[in-house]
């Protein structure tokens, strides 16, 4: 079985249709637990997104030292939940080279 390297940096079996049925679900278990992850990360970033406006709703006035250190805190979480969220939807072949509009 051949390989190639995926955004993670695990390697991840490269499909070559072979007719054989096991072949074929063992594709089929890959896919689907992949589409898994890219679901699970993307819930996880949206609940990272959802901390930080719970946060600022919590907010009673302009923050101290300390809350600046929990926002800090969710914003990494935020950030780490991303990351996660986009290489899992890379994997399953959903990704954009760029949101930024071409700066010509």
């Amino acid at each position: 079985m051949t390989t190639t390297p995926g955004s993670d940096g695990t390697d991840r079996p490269t499909r070559r249709p072979t007719g054989d049925p096991v072949d074929a679900a063992i594709d089929r278990a890959a896919d689907e637990a992949a589409l898994r992850r890219a679901a699970e990360t993307a819930r996880a970033h949206t609940d990272a997104v959802r901390a930080v406006a719970r946060f600022v709703e919590d907010l009673d006035d302009l923050p101290e030292p300390s809350a600046l250190v929990e926002f800090a805190h969710l914003l990494g979480q935020e950030e780490e939940a991303r990351q996660a969220r986009t290489a899992a939807l890379t994997d399953i072949g959903l990704d954009v080279p760029s949101l930024e509009p071409d700066q010509e």
